[in-house]
């Protein structure tokens, strides 16, 4: 019986470092998720979100140089 509660906890853990996604609430908020890189939000959101959060496609934001792209994340608070 502890072998599988350990190997279900295995699971769990492994699951969320896994998620890939996730909502711009959680990213905004602190603590944020485990696994999730603080200077990378931007590649957690949805389609949807990261339009709202940045005002622009992910095309538009991969098009724009790097330093830009810091600025833009530091005004919207995702950085």
């Amino acid at each position: 019986m502890e072998v599988s509660n350990q190997i279900t906890l295995v699971e769990d853990v492994l699951a969320k470092l896994g998620k890939t996604i996730y909502p711009l609430a959680n990213l905004l908020a602190r603590p944020l998720p485990e696994g999730v890189d603080p200077l990378k939000l931007e590649i957690y959101l949805t389609d949807e979100d990261f339009e709202f959060a940045l005002d622009m496609t992910r095309d538009e934001y991969n098009a724009l140089p790097a330093w830009k792209q810091v600025n833009l994340k530091k005004a919207k608070g995702l950085f």
